[in-house]
């Protein structure tokens, strides 16, 4: 395509459809899907994994999509702030691998409505029984629940 041809196409689809079409195009190339679309793979048995003394926070409910958070607290009253736009009122599903209780704010800097999780808890969906789904912007060790 013509240098002259592609600022019309950008013109007349607009930037979000032209990056769409780029991403699609790639992975039409690439032959490949994202690993979170992929059903019973080793890649989606990963996905959800969480190491000893980690809590994890997943973008979708039961550990699944994107894992924006892999944090490893070293202590009480450590601090954890969810950045970015992937990650910030993405979070759905944790587990909680630690032996801190952790405190999940709804704003950044510790502030806001949150909740508590006590170590070795998985929460598969905040969404129910908790009424957290995708609110959370920071997070910190607390001494108690």
């Amino acid at each position: 395509m013509t240098g002259s041809k592609m600022k019309v196409l950008v013109g007349r689809l607009g930037r979000g459809a032209t990056l769409g079409f780029a991403a699609t195009t790639a992975l039409v190339a690439l032959g490949t899907v994202p690993a979170h679309a992929q059903d019973g793979t080793a890649a989606e048995a990963q996905s959800w994994s969480c190491d000893s003394g980690r809590i994890c926070m997943y973008e979708d409910a039961s550990y699944t999509g994107s894992k924006y958070v892999n944090w490893k607290p070293t202590g009480t009253n450590q601090k954890y702030q969810i950045d970015g736009w992937d990650g910030d009122n993405e979070i759905t599903s944790l587990i909680n691998n630690t032996s801190y209780n952790i405190r999940i704010y709804d704003n950044d800097d510790y502030s806001g409505y949150s909740i508590c999780v006590k170590p070795h808890v998985d929460i598969t969906n905040l969404k129910y029984g908790w009424v957290f789904n995708d609110e959370a912007e920071s997070a910190k060790t607390v001494a108690h629940c």
